[in-house]
């Protein structure tokens, strides 16, 4: 089973949607993670719909930012457990593999709040016992070293 991840900054273009189409093409994932889609329900039905997958959860953008999106394939059932405007939380099963629970985050952009992104992470990670996978993007730096120019942290 492959999963992807894609931050796409916007899928209001011809362009963005090719590159999908492409990416889904040359990695054939069974779950795709997409984060800063700044879609709603219907512009990624059509999406769902022209990259062939069979189910979607949407958490829809707050005006001009934001917006996630899980899209898999007919070959897994997808059961939602929680989400919010930062992350989406499934349990994913197949017939050919173990079921394991999926946690798909795209961090706050106010530095102050990221610390709820932690939180929420540690407590959905103790609700389960099956082994979970991670899928982020906390635009978050663990030391100055990754981090040029600007003020620092």
């Amino acid at each position: 089973m492959r999963t992807l991840a894609w931050i796409a900054r916007g899928l209001g273009s011809p362009q963005a949607v090719q590159s999908l189409q492409c990416l889904k093409r040359e990695s054939e994932p069974d779950v795709f993670f997409l984060m800063e889609t700044k879609l709603g329900l219907q512009g990624m039905e059509r999406i769902r719909i022209k990259l062939g997958y069979s189910g979607k959860l949407v958490v829809e953008p707050v005006g001009q930012s934001g917006g996630l999106c899980l899209f898999w394939s007919a070959r897994i059932s997808v059961d939602l457990l929680s989400y919010s405007r930062f992350h989406i939380d499934v349990k994913v099963e197949s017939h050919v593999s173990t079921m394991w629970c999926m946690t798909g985050f795209y961090g706050n952009s106010e530095s102050e709040q990221r610390g709820h992104v932690w939180t929420l992470m540690r407590r959905l990670r103790g609700m389960s016992d099956l082994p979970w996978m991670c899928i982020r993007d906390f635009d978050e730096i663990l030391s100055m070293e990754e981090k040029k120019g600007g003020v620092p942290r």
